[in-house]
């Protein structure tokens, strides 16, 4: 068994949402996103892949989401305006 912590690996991954402004529309979305990542590496970590593994794994889908949220942002300020 693994001495990593998934909510470690998901807390970090999504770090650079602490410096994003986000709407009150989209914050449930990103807690979702959180459950989904920290599901994810949990299974992971089951399926026996290593730390590293598992932060790059978690790092490439928050990546992704990250992008779609950024834009989703901008799209509900543009909007706003």
């Amino acid at each position: 068994m693994t001495s990593t912590d998934p909510q470690q690996v998901v807390a970090a991954a999504m770090q650079p949402l602490v410096e994003v402004d986000v709407p009150p529309a989209l914050r449930a979305s990103i807690e979702r996103q959180g459950q989904t990542l920290l599901v994810l590496a949990v299974n992971l970590l089951h399926a026996g892949l290593d730390e590293q593994q598992v932060r790059s794994v978690v790092d490439q889908a928050f990546a992704s989401y990250r992008d779609e949220l950024i834009a989703a942002i901008l799209a509900l300020r543009a909007r706003d305006e």
